[in-house]
């Protein structure tokens, strides 16, 4: 049975050590550059270093986040930065780019790649692809069911998923509202957490405003499946993997702490669930409210968290009282000196510190459930308002105070003659270190050294991770000063460290490019409805649609797998197809967008898997289309089949959660077809309005909302895309742009 793994997140070196201290068998982390936390504290290289160092002397791996898109003129540096993790030992690398993954993997063959989610890896075509690509393990997108996960855990590769901490609402690497709105792309590190503001969503059709509780409606809650872990283990899931590379030590450690207790009681064949007690324990660290995700089925309102989009503790009383210059809360809970709380108001929450607790007229440091305690505040507090507890002093100076102490099991093994050295054998079982005193064992000529002192010696292994379980030897007595043997031992183990931290001995390969024979491009125009197709077939382009009722219609019209295929439906027609499942298609005509490909290793590698044109990806500006084109022709000596995004909605997120369905239904029946009969808009608070359009499968795609447009250089490379137009617009948009009718 493979080894099950708790996977913990580090943004700081006293992250990492909680991860490590706490019983994280894997840890993952960002460098400086190219890791999709761009916020996170991440490592520069003298932390990398120490940061591996020290995960390896606890027997812990540590795996380096590249798990960002890269331009052309980054390669070379992202390549050096990956060339320095690799020298220096570290674990695995996560890669989002398909590039970087081919190039890696071509270059540096003794270090493992792991797929990121980013690279919206979500059903068992995509897994078999990126196996025979070269991954060592696949992180599978949060929204993959369990029925799923368990046939992907039986494809040959490992497979990761996420079990705590925050979600996205779109599937990652295919959201792109932040990069649109605000020109921060979440692709690269920098998401805006557009998913975290206030909506309105309404019935465009019959113009009316849809009543919801909350107007957080792309908010989802945290992920906590902490009591599921048999059925995901069950199913063959190797890496456990907690989501937070941006929280605190004492968050890192608890949670941590809380799943190695899950996975070591299945390992033992013992029952777990996660007591009250601790459950409020990591509330009060961090919590948007829990959910077992689209895993376990949660839907609608079981997933979202539309009152607020930020941490929400734990009940601590109410209002019961309130003045202009005081208030009074009625505790349901402890209360410490310090402790963060929040009233709770519908236009603005107030937070604030308890600095000053009056109980009975008189400043305590602290309270009972049941007492009432005021606070001198002139803000304005309703009388009747929710109190949160959102820090618990006591609970974060025991976390970061009282880590427990891990500990590396070794045996120890002493030789005692009379005239030679003291010799010293410590084994951890894979490694042994063999050690010698500088002088020489005497006969004693008064006390000898008991064998109960040289063992208590032994064992003084305070200031080192290492735990003494067994000492054993040919004890005769012997005299030689403790401070020599103290010495010894010091020694010995000091070289097993080393030995435990050694860096491995790797290869470096070079990139081979291949043949590659170009096709001609032709532009390519998506339909959504019966109306666009039959203006668009009057022109000379190619035609394409993921809708059934429109390829039914008209037989030229080239299928477009839809970018969620859950079932692994691939043709064997020409198709265009939009995950990376679909590269198992054996007629690839066109790679969309959705592969978010920006730079000339991730066009190669697609056409390395037959795919004849690829759309390149729209965050790319004309600067950097233009060098991934060029450096693809200076190296390969041709030009490459590439078409570029040159007009319409883009979709801004792709979600298996319905704001339609969750509002107007009842949160969880699939297919109510609500989409079908009217149209429904989300409508931010300044005023953008974003349509959605729900697929066969209800998977909602947000489109942006004005469409984006590029002066079309050059027509027989444009990919053009209609969502909403009406047949009128359709013409006059495929006239503007100069394609010639049949």
């Amino acid at each position: 049975m493979k080894k099950i793994e708790v996977l913990a997140p580090a943004g700081t070196m006293e992250a990492l050590k909680a991860a490590v201290l706490n019983g994280a068998d894997a840890i993952y982390c960002g460098g400086s550059n190219f890791g999709a936390r761009a916020f996170a504290g991440n490592f520069n290289h003298d932390e990398m270093n120490e940061a591996v160092d020290y995960c390896h002397l606890y027997g812990v791996k540590l795996y380096v986040t590249m798990n960002t898109l890269l331009y052309e003129d980054e390669i070379d540096m992202a390549l050096q930065e990956a060339e320095f993790y690799y020298s220096i030992g570290i674990d695995a690398l996560i890669i989002q780019d398909l590039g970087l993954f081919d190039l890696i993997h071509q270059q540096y063959p003794d270090i493992e790649l792991h797929c990121s989610t980013q690279m919206h890896i979500h059903n068992v075509e995509g897994v078999k692809q990126m196996r025979d690509s070269g991954a060592a393990r696949v992180v599978l997108a949060r929204e993959t069911p369990i029925e799923l996960i368990e046939q992907c855990c039986n494809q040959g590769v490992d497979i990761e998923v996420f079990v705590y901490g925050a979600l996205c609402v779109s599937y990652s690497g295919q959201c792109l509202i932040s990069s649109v709105m605000a020109n921060r792309s979440g692709n690269r590190g920098a998401c805006a957490q557009y998913c975290r503001m206030q909506y309105e969503l309404w019935n465009q059709t019959r113009d009316e405003q849809i009543q919801t509780e909350g107007n957080y409606l792309l908010s989802p809650k945290d992920l906590n499946i902490i009591n599921e872990i048999p059925r995901l283990l069950d199913a063959g899931v190797t890496s456990l993997k907690i989501e937070g590379r941006m929280k605190r030590p004492e968050y890192v450690a608890l949670v941590v702490r809380t799943f190695r207790d899950a996975v070591d009681a299945y390992s033992n064949n013992q029952q777990y669930k996660c007591l009250p007690e601790r459950l409020n324990e990591l509330k009060l660290l961090f919590n948007r409210g829990f959910t077992n995700g689209h895993i376990f089925h949660d839907n609608g309102k079981n997933f979202m968290s539309a009152l607020r989009p930020n941490h929400m503790g734990l009940p601590l009383g109410k209002v019961i009282y309130a003045d202009r210059n005081s208030f009074q809360i009625k505790l349901e809970m402890p209360l410490h000196q310090h402790d963060g709380l929040r009233i709770l108001d519908d236009k603005e929450d107030l937070g604030f510190i308890a600095n000053k607790i009056i109980k009975d007229g008189k400043y305590v440091n602290r309270a009972e459930k049941g007492d009432i305690v005021t606070f001198e505040d002139s803000r304005f507090v309703m009388k009747g308002a929710q109190v949160l507890k959102t820090t618990d002093v006591e609970l974060m100076d025991s976390l970061l105070n009282k880590m427990p102490y891990r500990r590396i099991k070794i045996t120890m093994n002493y030789h005692i003659e009379i005239g030679k050295p003291f010799r010293l054998e410590v084994s951890d079982g894979i490694y042994t270190s063999v050690m010698e005193s500088q002088l020489t064992i005497q006969v004693p000529q008064k006390a000898p050294v008991e064998e109960s002192r040289l063992l208590e010696q032994l064992e003084k292994l305070t200031d080192t991770p290492y735990e003494m379980v067994k000492g054993i030897g040919n004890y005769i007595p012997f005299f030689l000063p403790i401070k020599e043997i103290n010495e010894t031992r010091r020694r010995c183990i000091e070289d097993l460290s080393n030995k435990r931290m050694q860096k491995p001995m790797r290869r470096k390969f070079n990139y081979k490019n291949h043949e590659f024979i170009p096709t001609e491009t032709k532009t390519i125009v998506e339909v959504n409805s019966l109306e666009q197709a039959q203006v668009v077939s009057e022109w000379n382009v190619f035609m394409c649609s993921s809708k059934q009722d429109v390829r039914k219609a008209f037989t030229n019209c080239i299928p477009q797998t839809p970018a969620i295929n859950e079932a692994s439906l691939y043709l064997n027609e020409t198709c265009v197809i939009s995950d990376i499942g679909g590269l198992s298609s054996p007629n690839k005509l066109l790679a969309t967008n959705n592969f978010n490909v920006t730079n000339s290793y991730a066009l190669y590698y697609l056409y390395s898997k037959g795919v004849k044109m690829i759309e390149l990806s729209t965050e790319c500006n004309e600067r950097q289309i233009k060098l991934c084109i060029d450096a693809f022709k200076k190296r390969l000596g041709v030009e490459p089949s590439t078409l570029i995004f040159s007009y319409g909605k883009r979709d801004l997120m792709i979600s298996k959660s319905c704001p339609v369905n969750t509002w107007c239904s009842d949160g969880n029946k699939r297919n109510c077809r609500l989409c079908k009969t009217n149209r429904y808009i989300l409508k931010d608070m300044k005023g953008f309005e974003y349509l959605f359009m729900g697929d066969d499968n209800c998977i909602q795609y947000l489109l942006e909302p004005t469409p984006f447009e590029r002066d079309i250089i050059d027509p027989s490379c444009a990919f053009i895309r209609f969502t909403d137009e009406s047949s009128n617009d359709v013409q006059e948009i495929m006239k503007s742009n100069g394609f010639a009718k049949k």
